[in-house]
């Protein structure tokens, strides 16, 4: 899969393109995980063409063009996405269903934000609604060994950025992802949280039964504005923070970071 990423990392971390699994702790669960992370979804489509108009396509319709035509925009309440791959039939020059595997947007930038007084990631360009920005990518871990992290970070003082993404099928926990970025990551470590976040979260599957963790624009984002997220994400996602005070500065700012924990 063509993956297109020139991103780096201004700090001394290793980079990487995409969600990797953490070193092998010889757990139960890491098998289980393991076993997930090298698994391949085996449901293709057999279109021919733009899997947008196709109505036997079983991935399409999570997408659609932007009014001008430039680009894939994610359509409201399409959660979880599940993308067309490299055994699906369609053509990946007319494919309207293949967007987060191509990597993140162009015309990021890491900057030093004067708001929250860290890294952040803002926009040279305009952003549409809808359109993807980049995948929250780090090391995929066990519950086990993330709440072992924390419980370092918290001793150590240091910043946690693990996020743990919940799936639901009628209300029930269907499957539980934890992406830590914090030692290996991409351009996604370094977007903030807001109160009144720009950006949301979407599981997006593509060829692994372990979803990718995609962020997109919730609204229209002008050019120089920085991009955030709400850590405690609806229930869906969290961003796992000890209460530290916010500094987002929103008019319904709460005043406190999301408090969570791992398994909530």
């Amino acid at each position: 899969m063509a993956f297109n990423d020139d991103y780096e990392h201004p700090d001394s971390l290793e980079y990487i393109l995409e969600s990797v699994l953490m070193c092998n702790d010889k757990s139960l669960e890491f098998n289980h995980l393991a076993d997930d992370y090298n698994s391949v979804l085996l449901n293709q489509c057999l279109c021919n063409g733009d899997c947008q108009k196709s109505e036997i396509c079983p991935h399409g319709g999570h997408y659609e063009y932007s009014t001008d035509g430039r680009e894939l925009l994610l359509k409201k309440s399409s959660n979880p996405v599940i993308e067309c791959h490299n055994l699906c039939k369609c053509s990946k020059n007319t494919c309207s269903n293949r967007l987060v595997q191509n990597g993140p947007r162009k015309n990021l930038e890491i900057f030093d934000s004067p708001v929250y007084g860290s890294k952040g990631v803002r926009t040279s360009e305009n952003i549409p609604r809808g359109a993807f920005i980049c995948e929250y990518a780090g090391e995929l871990l066990t519950s086990h060994e993330a709440k072992r992290r924390l419980i370092i970070n918290e001793e150590l003082g240091s910043m946690n950025y693990v996020l743990v993404l919940n799936e639901y099928t009628s209300e029930k926990k269907q499957q539980v992802t934890i992406v830590d970025p914090s030692t290996r990551g991409n351009i996604g470590r370094y977007i903030n949280h807001s109160c009144e976040p720009n950006c949301h979260i979407a599981a997006v599957r593509i060829d692994c039964p372990i979803p990718k963790i995609g962020i997109f624009a919730a609204r229209d984002i002008p050019a120089r504005e920085e991009l955030c997220f709400h850590y405690g994400g609806e229930g869906q996602y969290k961003r796992v923070n000890d209460g530290k005070t916010c500094l987002c500065a929103a008019p319904t700012c709460t005043g406190f970071m999301p408090n969570t924990e791992i398994g909530q």
